[in-house]
């Protein structure tokens, strides 16, 4: 027999098997690195749902009253803080004047947990009204329609 004929040698075995193994987990390592970061976006995207859902619901909350709290979205149980920042104030109209409205403005600190465990933390600002004044009838005050 000829030497092309006689096929592989062990060590040409060993070679092939080696650079294979290598590629092999080359490949594993960049799949396993995808997912991942696949598992963390839809983590991330999961969590901006719920923190979006929560500030809708603390719209609807006079803080004033309530300063603390927690709730339930999508699976997640949502904590709630609020510190005031700015005392209330008096509201002024486009024209300087005073609006029917007193203005206060809010730190809300949101704490997301899933299974007892903090997933993640949010803060934001948010400017709390309420109306203070009632609109009068005279032509001559700031309040008229």
């Amino acid at each position: 027999m000829t030497r092309s004929a006689r096929g592989f040698t062990l060590v040409e075995a060993m070679v092939a098997l080696v650079i294979f193994s290598m590629a092999a987990m080359g490949i594993y390592s960049w799949i396993n690195t995808n997912l991942i970061s696949l598992n963390r976006v839809a983590v991330v995207a999961e969590s901006e749902f719920v923190v979006n859902s929560a500030m809708e619901r603390l719209k609807l909350v006079d803080l004033r009253n309530e300063t603390e709290g927690s709730f339930d979205v999508a699976g997640y149980q949502v904590q709630w803080r609020a510190e005031l920042v700015e005392p209330w104030a008096q509201g002024l109209a486009s024209r300087g004047t005073l609006s029917l409205y007193d203005l206060g403005l809010y730190t809300i600190n949101l704490e997301l947990l899933k299974s007892d465990r903090v997933v993640t933390t949010y803060s934001y600002r948010h400017t709390a009204w309420y109306q203070a004044r009632e609109p009068k009838n005279n032509e001559d005050d700031a309040f008229a329609p």
